[in-house]
């Protein structure tokens, strides 16, 4: 049989505290109910470990294990009864908007390969999350390149500039002024979105929304580039705005408006290609680099500020990672008020299910 030791019974039922919270979470947050109490899993789920301990001593390690597993089987299905309606949605959607049908399959697939690693790996699906959301963060993208090179090319003047991929900075001129639709701005260019608002109220009243863009207009023609050595003609084909805030923001009905302007106020940073056209220079998209985009001076330097900052959170994320693995796959058995580790199998240890961890744990 599978009997608890009395002197874990105070540890697992701190930790049923743990499984509570989950559960709470779970609950109310994926499947909206609501609990009256909102604390009364805090008492119910300690008190089933004890309880398993006194009446079903025998029994009471496989009643912690049961309490335990419960939240991933609260969560696998909550999942899977979003990803199902999600899926749902985004065919309607597609119909709606006719969109390519290929990528609501490919979207659906991916939730589909998600939930199989689930099933299959367990709880270590969790560390190939993480894993996935670290790699995305650093794989080539517009923003990541852009900020990759940022840090390593000089910023020059726009007089001297030379040719190639180069960096450059100053404020934008237009050559013909554009006007924003919502609030008739005057300005270099504009982005102009609306998205569709959707509300959904749970029993405690409280308003969750979510937008879905349905409308992008972007007005950018060619703009000059202006520093105190300087201009440069920008041509703004496949031009990328990069960590710019709207400057308008409103919402009517089910409606969301907002408007992202380039004045000729801000100071900005460039990153393109400079090339020579007929006797002038331009500056334009990088074929070789794959790379076009402007961002505001005053982001960019806070991005600069705070990038040890946020490296040292994805070394600590990676440390936690590794720790939370290693305390996964170490078996480990417990001797009274003694914690004893063996050594690790790791063919042995990924061939079963991560959950038997506390079989080892408690033997």
């Amino acid at each position: 049989m599978f009997e608890i030791d009395i002197q874990l019974l105070p540890f697992l039922m701190l930790f049923g505290l743990g499984i509570a919270l989950f559960h709470t979470l779970i609950l109310t947050e994926l499947f909206k109910l609501k609990l009256k109490p909102g604390w009364i899993l805090f008492i119910i789920d300690p008190l089933i470990i004890a309880l398993g301990f006194f009446l079903f001593p025998k029994q009471s390690g496989f009643i912690f294990i049961g309490l335990f597993a419960s939240v991933f089987v609260l969560g696998i299905i909550a999942f899977i009864r979003h990803g199902i309606q999600g899926i749902v949605d985004s065919f309607r959607e597609a119909k709606k908007d006719k969109k390519p049908l290929w990528k609501v399959v490919a979207s659906g697939l991916a939730i589909v390969f998600f939930f199989l690693c689930f099933l299959f790996l367990g709880i270590y699906s969790f560390f190939i999350v993480i894993f996935l959301v670290i790699i995305t963060s650093i794989l080539p993208s517009n923003k990541n390149r852009f900020y990759f090179y940022q840090r390593n090319l000089s910023t020059s003047k726009i007089k001297s500039v030379a040719m190639g991929l180069a960096e450059i900075c100053g404020k934008a001129k237009a050559i013909t002024k554009a006007v924003s639709p919502h609030t008739s701005t005057q300005c270099v260019a504009y982005i102009y979105t609306i998205d569709e608002i959707t509300e959904k109220t749970d029993d405690d009243g409280r308003t969750d929304k979510s937008y879905r863009e349905i409308k992008r207009e972007i007005n950018a023609k060619n703009f000059l580039l202006q520093d105190e050595s300087g201009s440069i003609e920008i041509q703004t084909d496949k031009l990328e705005w990069i960590n710019f805030s709207p400057s308008f923001e409103t919402e009517t009905g089910s409606r969301r408006y907002r408007e992202y302007i380039l004045d000729e106020k801000t100071e900005i940073l460039m990153i393109g290609q400079a090339f020579y056209e007929g006797s002038n220079t331009i500056f334009r998209y990088d074929e070789t680099k794959k790379l076009f985009g402007m961002a505001p001076l005053e982001i960019v330097n806070f991005a600069n500020k705070w990038r040890p900052l946020k490296l040292r959170a994805v070394t600590t994320l990676l440390c936690i990672a590794l720790i939370s693995a290693f305390i996964f796959i170490t078996p480990m058995r417990a001797e009274g008020s003694r914690l004893i580790f063996e050594s690790i199998n790791l063919k042995e240890r990924f061939s079963k299910n991560p959950l038997e961890m506390f079989n080892d744990f408690f033997k």
